[in-house]
């Protein structure tokens, strides 16, 4: 397959215009865990510019932020992420100054014991007993936290009724634990509650699984963290995607066995990104071919019925990906999912809303890869990327 075309500054990469060209806005969110409050200040920044989603796409955390937006009207949406993120940093809300920054790892270490050992506020708790003397069988055996503090406080920060109800499509991703099958939640065609949200967020052993409809469920993210591919499958989507992955598969070589298990939690919790970006780029590579190879044949033969079936099949909607992955570093080595101290929920979320101005700002900055058939990639890169892809 011919290398894609890669251009550098020649056009505004996120820009209202941008907004306006296309008939969807789509949000896709994938899991990380602490690491979500990066989403938070995407959001924050998208929204402040005009981007109003009538889509989004979470999985795990994301499924989380994910409801937060929906279940929420757009002037209340910031406040409410930024609510629960408040909250489950609640319990290490210390912010060391400047000068103190030799400290940040010892810092963190010791909130992401603290979420070990005492849970995270309004999110997850310990069980006590501990699963290993629960009856085997009940979901007590089954986890090492309880998750119910995570559905009050979804049901108070989260109008389902205006989830179910409202003109912004929600789904989520998750895996059945018997099938192994990967499967969305999806307003378009059922009603979403709290349990569905906590489902896609059951990342075991931690969590327990959800029960829905006689079935349960586990975090979608250890089938595949990244829904772009749910999103991609509808070729007349004619849309403006925001994608935020929260591990990054670009990284520099470890020096230390902490962090060759970063490396490996980086590597294996941005799965599938590369193969889903890959899986677009080959798809609409064929269907380019399959539209010249059309364009060759008599008259008489483009009025056939299979003909016309595939001809359409060539043809998509517009497409323009805005892809943005959390790079920032917040020292917290291979604990940064599960580190919920207030310095590192505001470092993420301040990354996040700066790596939105920076492609607002400084749109040459962004590696841009046209696909074909209308299809745009804008990438942010970073100076250490050397011109790869995230």
């Amino acid at each position: 397959m011919p290398a894609p075309r890669k251009t550098r500054g020649t056009q505004p990469a996120f820009s209202a215009a941008d907004f306006r060209s296309h008939e969807r806005r789509i949000l896709l969110l994938q899991g990380g865990g602490a690491l979500g409050a990066y989403h938070g200040g995407v959001y924050e920044g998208i929204a402040a510019v005009g981007f109003a989603p009538d889509w989004v796409v979470g999985i795990s955390i994301g499924a989380i932020n994910a409801a937060l937006i929906v279940g929420n009207p757009q002037e209340r949406r910031v406040d409410r992420l930024r609510e629960f993120w408040h909250r489950v940093s609640a319990q290490a809300p210390f912010v060391l100054p400047g000068t103190m920054d030799f400290a940040r790892p010892a810092m963190n270490k010791m909130a992401a014991a603290s979420a070990m050992f005492f849970g995270i506020p309004g999110f997850f708790s310990p069980r006590m007993p501990p699963p290993q003397f629960a009856v085997e069988g009940s979901l007590a055996a089954m986890s090492y936290y309880d998750t119910e503090p995570l559905r009050a406080t979804l049901n108070e920060l989260v109008d389902f009724d205006r989830v179910n109800g409202g003109d912004t499509r929600l789904s989520l991703g998750a895996v059945n634990a018997r099938s192994g099958e990967s499967v969305y939640f999806d307003t378009a065609n059922q009603v979403i509650t709290a349990s569905h949200v906590m489902a896609s967020g059951a990342l075991p052993p931690g969590f327990p699984p959800v029960e829905i409809d006689g079935e349960y469920y586990f975090d979608g993210g250890i089938m595949s963290n990244t829904p772009l591919q749910y999103v991609a499958k509808d070729f007349r989507l004619d849309a403006l995607i925001v994608a935020v992955d929260l591990f990054s598969g670009l990284g520099e070589l470890p020096k230390n066995l902490a962090q060759v298990q970063e490396r490996v939690k980086d590597i294996s919790f941005q799965s599938k990104t590369r193969f889903s970006y890959d899986q677009v780029r080959a798809i609409e590579d064929m269907r380019s071919t399959l539209a010249e190879v059309i364009a060759k044949l008599p008259a008489n033969l483009r009025t056939d019925a299979q003909v016309k079936k595939l001809e359409a099949i060539s043809r998509r909607g517009p497409l323009s990906l805005v892809h943005l992955v959390n790079r920032c570093d917040t020292k917290s080595s291979d604990f940064k999912d599960y580190e919920f101290s207030r310095a590192t929920v505001d470092q993420l979320w301040q990354a996040g809303r700066d790596d939105v101005q920076k492609v607002l700002q400084h749109p040459e900055a962004c590696n841009v890869s046209d696909l074909g058939n209308g299809v745009r990639v804008f990438e942010l890169q970073h100076p250490a990327d050397d011109g790869a892809s995230s």
